[in-house]
């Protein structure tokens, strides 16, 4: 079983991995012989890596630290649960193969030739195990700040994602009417996520929900309205999010080109963000594994995003206009900044 370290409270790190290290470590889990690796560029060595594991490495490199300064979750349990990881060359070893399963989502049959482990059932565990604390980084990663939106009326975007999923057994019918999912006409989950308007960065993300669960049912009933309400703040979504004028703004025909331009981008920005999540195979593809690995897979997927946007990815600022992002641009003069 992997290790975690209870008794650092200082949140030390004990392993730290240097970058050519971690370059030439997680190309070696993926396959690539020291051959291959020696006669590739840096650029073709840097591409290799993203390709597999979803991440440069210097980003690679900063998660794993951060595993290890992870503190305690307070669960209900007694003590709190500590997620902090041992830093030790085995264990980042089986956080590449997480990040690697994340991002290429390999059959439990191909472990053995993708991952090189000698044993599926202990490399399903021992991934499994890191994806779980890579998902509990959103305790520090996934926050909703106490000033979010400043004197801003609109301060998040809202949407839900859908992942399609293998069909769940039902007692009496071969198809769960719960699990539909409008968007693959098959059971799937949904997540309702929040991007952070001013500073394009995930404050709210809950679930996973049953994808016959419409948006507007979670919204209204689980939370996020009732938070907004308290707050005096509104969100921005998609018609689906009609009906709630004191919460929820859509756009509509009655929106200023300015208002309808910036509604717009910001859901475009947001729809931009559900597209890097399914970067990862683990939630593009049919998700295979028992429905209680979902929320620690989608999530550790999310974390992972948020520190893309946070790093080397961030994603495009609603208020710049579209030629400045490389955008089409079909409109004229009063697109520079929205007003």
């Amino acid at each position: 079983m992997a290790e975690f370290n209870s008794d650092n409270e200082d949140g030390l790190v004990t392993h730290v991995v240097m970058y050519d290290e971690m370059l030439q470590t997680a190309l070696l889990i993926a396959n690539f012989t020291e051959k291959q690796i020696q006669r590739g560029s840096e650029a073709i060595n840097i591409s290799r890596f993203k390709h597999n594991y979803g991440v440069l490495p210097a980003l690679c490199c900063t998660i794993y630290e951060d595993l290890q300064k992870s503190a305690a979750v307070d669960n209900g349990s007694t003590p709190p649960i500590s997620m902090r990881l041992i830093g030790s060359h085995k264990n980042y070893k089986w956080y590449l193969r997480a990040l690697y399963y994340l991002r290429k989502y390999p059959l439990e049959a191909d472990f053995a030739k993708e991952l090189k482990v000698s044993s599926e059932h202990y490399a399903r565990d021992r991934i499994w195990e890191m994806i779980t604390r890579i998902q509990y980084l959103k305790f520090v990663k996934i926050t909703w700040p106490d000033d979010l939106g400043g004197e801003d009326i609109w301060v998040i975007t809202v949407d839900g994602t859908h992942v399609w999923l293998k069909e769940p057994t039902h007692a009496e019918y071969s198809q769960d009417s719960q699990y539909w999912s409008h968007k693959f006409n098959r059971a799937g989950f949904n997540y309702e996520l929040g991007i952070a308007i001013a500073s394009g960065r995930l404050v709210w993300m809950n679930g996973p929900f049953k994808a016959g669960r419409s948006d507007k049912q979670i919204f209204v009933e689980n939370g996020l309205k009732q938070k907004l309400l308290l707050l005096g703040k509104k969100c921005i979504g998609d018609s689906a999010y009609n009906g709630h004028l004191d919460v929820a703004s859509y756009p509509n025909h009655h929106d200023s080109y300015g208002v309808k331009k910036f509604k717009s981008r910001a859901l475009k920005r947001h729809e931009g963000f559900n597209g890097m999540t399914k970067t990862f195979k683990i939630l593009d593809d049919r998700f295979r594994n028992s429905t209680d690995k979902f929320g620690p897979a989608f999530e550790a997927v999310c974390v992972i995003c948020q520190y893309k946007i946070e790093t080397d990815e961030p994603l495009f600022d609603v208020l710049i206009d579209d030629v400045v992002n490389g955008g089409d641009n079909t409109d004229s003069e009063n697109d520079s900044v929205i007003d």
